[in-house]
């Protein structure tokens, strides 16, 4: 039996050494072609303009589809119908804290004649997610 494993010897080392000839490593090293870059930009600039959103701009929105969903009447009732669902949601985000009327900037207040500042405990959470997933 001891040609099986000499034979098996020849065959790992002989694999080993063309392992570099591989097709697979020549794609992991090449760069992204236009078309990949081009849709990782658009990806990215839809993400972050997702994640400027506040309960404020929803509230809008809401409102605005369920005014043109009203006025459209028959084909438009659908319409109203997600304006009130999206006017419902920026509802509970503005009642949970997210109206993004600070800014971003930090909040605070005085204590013992000191201006004590500190982080807003609810941001936008779109943001927090995609800050969390990075």
């Amino acid at each position: 039996m001891p040609d099986g494993s000499d034979r098996l010897e020849r065959d790992v080392e002989e694999v080993l050494s063309n392992i570099d000839d591989f097709d697979w490593r020549r794609r992991q090293s090449r760069r992204p072609g236009p078309i990949r870059i081009a849709f990782q930009r658009f990806a990215g600039a839809i993400v972050n303009r997702a994640a400027s959103l506040t309960a404020n701009h929803l509230l809008l929105l809401g409102a605005a589809l369920l005014i043109v969903g009203l006025i459209l009447r028959g084909g438009g009732m659908w319409l109203a119908v997600g304006g009130i669902v999206v006017f419902v949601i920026g509802l509970f985000w503005a009642s949970r804290g997210g109206g993004g009327g600070g800014g971003g900037q930090p909040r605070g207040g005085y204590w013992r004649d000191r201006y004590i500042s500190y982080e807003p405990q609810s941001g936008n959470p779109l943001r927090r997610l995609f800050r969390r997933s990075r």
